[in-house]
């Protein structure tokens, strides 16, 4: 949705609202007809960006749409998209929830604090950034580090689905309830989630803490958090050697 849309919009749902609370239940036909015409619009558009996306190539060619996306007012704000990076052929996909202040900046997933610690996650599990495929579930960071609204995932969504098809990953490793809650369509808590493995078209998936939301934490509860990431990353680890030592084999 381009911003002149998106505002004109906006301003004639508030003209209605306000309408609405002087007790006016008529509103003109042409009002009506204005307001549905903008909706039928932003649909379309919407639909077009969804077509183009699952008619993307590869990779590169679904990194070229998203870098022109502007479906959502997120394109308004940012600086760089964040579209995702790593091995093409990853045996271990990884989706967290959306860019912050450092990767606004730079154009690269996990770049900031939490992604030290993604890196030194990995790493305890004998894996490196440039093995697996990191990504999130939206590619534009939404102001203050807020999380995603609800039309905000919904407008990226297919570039997130797209890119799994592509890369055909074998597991998918959820970071943070955002991730975890679009991929697998519930809305269980995350303390519920984790813990086990789930499924997406066939793709073992694994939810765990978003190392962002571990860095908020010290004492006793961060001790008991990464108990549980560590147990949650075990798990991982065992699963990703038997289908990398089963490829081999």
């Amino acid at each position: 949705m381009n911003k002149e849309v998106s505002q004109e919009l906006k301003h004639l749902k508030a003209l209605f609202k306000g309408i609405a609370a002087l007790g006016i239940s008529h509103v003109p036909k042409r009002h009506l007809e204005k307001i549905s015409d903008i909706e039928e619009k932003m649909a379309k558009k919407k639909l077009q960006a969804t077509t183009v996306s699952l008619k993307a190539a590869d990779l590169s060619e679904l990194e070229q749409i998203v870098h022109k996306c502007h479906l959502c007012p997120l394109a308004q704000s940012r600086k760089n998209p964040v579209f995702g990076e790593g091995s093409k052929n990853p045996i271990l996909m990884i989706v967290g929830e959306a860019p912050g202040r450092e990767e606004d900046i730079q154009g690269r997933p996990f770049v900031g604090r939490s992604g030290e610690l993604l890196t030194k996650m990995l790493r305890a599990i004998n894996l490196e950034r440039q093995e697996v495929f990191i990504t999130s579930v939206v590619k534009c960071r939404p102001p203050r580090n807020r999380t995603p609204k609800k039309e905000e995932i919904e407008a990226c969504l297919t570039y997130l689905l797209k890119q799994i098809e592509l890369l055909d990953p074998k597991l998918i490793l959820c970071l943070g309830a955002t991730a975890a809650h679009t991929l697998l369509g519930t809305e269980e808590p995350l303390a519920t989630l984790r813990g086990k493995f789930h499924q997406y078209n066939g793709i073992k998936v694994l939810v765990t803490y978003h190392p962002a939301y571990l860095l908020r934490f010290g004492g006793a509860k961060l001790v008991n958090l990464k108990r549980q990431a560590w147990h949650d990353l075990q798990l991982l680890q065992s699963e990703y050697e038997k289908i990398k030592n089963g490829a081999k084999g």
